[in-house]
C-alpha cells in the first residue's frame, strides 16, 4: 500500500504543558492505523495538530508531518483550510454538539455537501428519510443518525484521502456503534480512504485496526500491527491496558488492574506506574528502540 501520511517527530506544547513529544508514525492508503491510550494522553491534540485546529496559545512543531509527500507546514492558514474541505476528512467525538442546533439538518447538510447527489448519500448511510423531515433540527435526530451524517459529510460528500476519526463512538451504545464501525469499514474498502482511528476502547481497536500506535503521557510508547500488540504487547502499560480485558483472563481469575499514579515529568512518564520500574527509568526518557519506548526493550522485564 501506498504511504499517505508521514508523522516524524511531532510536538505540541500548550502554555506551561507539553501534550504531546516526539510521536512519529506513517499511515497508508486503504489502511485503519488506532491511536489508543487513556483520557489525556494527547490523541485528540495529535489530530487537532494534523489538522492545524489548535485552540490559541497551542504551538505545534514537527521534523514533518506529510500528506501524499506533500509538506503541511509549508501550507498557509487558506491553503490548509481548503485541504481540510477536500483531501482530509474529520469525524468529531461528539455528533450532538457538531451541528448547528437552530438550523435544520437537511438545510446544513445541503449546505456542506456541495454538488454531490445527496438522496444517493443519505442512501448509503441509511437514512433517506431525513428527506422526508426538512424542518428538524438536530436534537430531533439520535446520536447514532447524527453520527452517520456526520460521517456523510466527511467521508461520503467530499470523498477524501484521509479521515481522522477522534472517538466517533465513545457517545454510542452497543447496537448503534456497531452499524457506525461497520459503515466505516465499508468506506474504506470501497473508497480506499486512509483512516486514523482515535479511541480508548481496545476492543473497538481488535475490531477495525491495520495497525495501534499505544500513547501515554504524550508519547507513543509502542506501535506495531493488530495482532502483534494483542498477542505479544511488549511495552508495560500496553500489557497492563490488555490485562484487564475481559476474555484474556482464565475463568475465576481475576482481571488486571492499574494503579493509579501521576506522568512523571522526567524520566519515563510511566514510571510511577510502572510494575517493572528500574532507577534508569526516573532519571532517563527511553528513546524509540523497534517502535517501542522503553528501557526494557533491550532486556527481559
Amino acid at each position: 500500500m501506498t504511504e499517505l501520511l508521514a508523522v516524524s517527530g511531532l510536538h505540541v506544547d500548550y502554555p506551561g504543558v507539553r501534550a504531546v513529544h516526539d510521536v512519529s508514525f506513517t499511515l497508508r492508503q486503504g489502511e485503519v492505523f488506532g491511536l489508543v491510550g487513556e483520557s489525556g494522553s494527547g490523541k485528540s491534540s495529535v489530530c487537532a495538530a494534523l489538522t492545524r485546529v489548535l485552540p490559541p496559545g497551542a504551538r505545534m512543531t514537527a521534523e514533518a508531518v506529510r500528506l501524499d509527500g506533500q509538506a503541511l507546514s509549508d501550507l498557509t492558514d487558506e491553503q490548509m483550510r481548503r485541504l481540510r474541505a477536500t483531501r482530509i476528512g474529520v469525524i468529531p467525538q461528539r455528533p450532538m454538539t457538531s451541528l448547528s442546533p437552530v438550523t435544520p439538518v437537511l438545510r446544513q447538510l445541503r449546505w456542506h455537501a456541495g454538488d454531490a447527489d445527496l438522496p444517493a448519500l443519505l442512501g448509503q448511510v441509511g437514512l433517506r428519510a431525513v428527506l422526508d423531515r426538512p424542518r428538524d433540527a438536530p436534537h430531533r435526530f439520535s446520536g447514532g443518525q447524527l453520527q452517520r451524517l456526520l460521517i456523510l459529510l466527511a467521508a461520503l460528500a467530499r470523498q477524501p484521502d484521509l479521515l481522522i476519526a477522534d472517538e466517533p463512538t465513545t457517545t454510542l451504545d452497543p447496537t448503534v456503534q456497531a452499524q457506525v464501525l461497520r459503515l466505516l469499514l465499508d468506506l474504506r474498502d470501497r473508497l480506499r480512504l486512509a483512516i486514523l482511528y482515535v479511541t480508548h476502547d481496545l476492543a473497538v481497536v481488535a475490531q477495525v485496526c491495520d495497525r495501534v500506535g499505544v500513547m501515554y503521557g504524550g508519547r507513543l510508547v509502542e506501535t506495531g500491527t493488530t495482532e502483534q500488540i494483542f498477542t505479544s504487547p511488549r511495552h508495560p502499560y500496553t500489557r497492563a491496558l490488555l490485562s484487564a480485558l475481559p476474555g484474556r483472563t482464565g475463568a475465576g481469575s481475576r482481571l488486571g488492574a492499574l494503579a493509579p499514579g501521576p506522568v512523571a515529568r522526567h524520566g519515563c512518564p510511566f514510571a510511577p506506574r510502572c510494575p517493572v520500574v528500574m532507577d534508569v527509568c526516573a532519571a532517563q526518557d527511553p528513546q524509540p528502540v523497534l517502535d517501542v519506548r522503553c528501557h526494557h526493550t533491550k532486556g527481559t522485564p
